[in-house]
């Protein structure tokens, strides 16, 4: 059944290829649902959010350390039972913690060569601000996109309200991802309709992807990527976004047989290939 919003990743995968969006969001068949290193990713997440808007609770390490711990452990036990088992068996959960709370000074570090004192240059409007807002672009049908912007601050310095989305990684990313389409239209997206919701004018908007990067060097873990989101590559996402729209409402579900065994988006074999479901 075709739903009455779309989400980023909903469109991302429908990108990717439309019969594996038909697979997965029409027929409901079971994709990826995590690993050791996604539980990791929203752990810190929540680790980020808290810290940064409970800044007077979360003061001591001991309370930041056992936030993390319990985050983790809670998102490695919400695992399917085949990715639990294989992150238990092999987990380490001091050496993962311990990575984890590396980044917190490196975070708030970076966060002040960026924008300042907390409270006093910068001051933070929202953690996973909801975006459910109606696609006019779209007329069709009634649709809304949906999302959640991990932090949206205000700078004193600019005045600018700069929308951030945490991304974990290992040691960072390339060039070529750093100037990847697919993966910028996400804070596209969310720039064009924050600014629809609270009626802001876009060019007082500034996006950034904000790396967590756990493997790297004290110092170096932590790196702004900013994504521009001028009006042409916003006509562009749009666009892209009610043809996908458009196909879905239509019920065309093409098979992108480039990204069956390799693509950008999604490295590896697509989980359906060679499939009951896709041969």
């Amino acid at each position: 059944m075709v739903g009455k919003h779309i989400s980023y990743s909903e469109w991302k995968n429908w990108s990717i290829c439309p019969y594996y969006h038909k697979l997965t969001y029409i027929d409901k068949v079971k994709q990826f649902e995590g690993n050791i290193h996604t539980a990791f990713g929203k752990a810190m997440h929540t680790l980020c959010e808290k810290t940064l808007t409970n800044t007077e609770e979360y003061r001591s390490s001991d309370k930041i350390i056992q936030l993390l711990k319990d985050q983790f452990v809670s998102e490695l036990k919400s695992l399917p039972e085949v990715e639990k088992q294989r992150a238990f068996a092999d987990f380490n959960l001091r050496e993962w913690t311990d990575k984890g709370i590396e980044l917190i000074p490196d975070l708030y570090t970076t966060l002040s060569e960026k924008f300042g004192k907390l409270g006093k240059d910068w001051h933070i409007l929202a953690a996973e601000e909801k975006l459910y807002e109606p696609i006019e672009e779209f007329t069709e049908a009634e649709k809304k996109f949906k999302g959640f912007i991990d932090l949206v601050v205000l700078s004193e310095k600019d005045k600018k309200i700069h929308l951030i989305d945490w991304k974990t990684c290992s040691w960072g990313w390339k060039r070529e991802k750093k100037n990847d389409k697919t993966l910028a239209y996400q804070l596209v997206f969310y720039k064009h309709f924050y600014a629809k919701k609270y009626d802001v004018e876009p060019k007082d908007i500034d996006c950034h992807f904000v790396l967590l990067k756990r493997t790297a060097k004290p110092g170096k873990k932590v790196e702004f990527v900013r994504i521009t989101a001028a009006k042409k590559r916003t006509e562009d996402a749009m666009k892209s976004l009610t043809t996908a729209l458009y196909n879905i409402t239509k019920e065309r579900y093409i098979k992108n047989r480039n990204s069956c065994t390799s693509c950008e988006q999604r490295p590896g074999v697509c989980e359906f290939y060679k499939t009951e479901h896709c041969n």
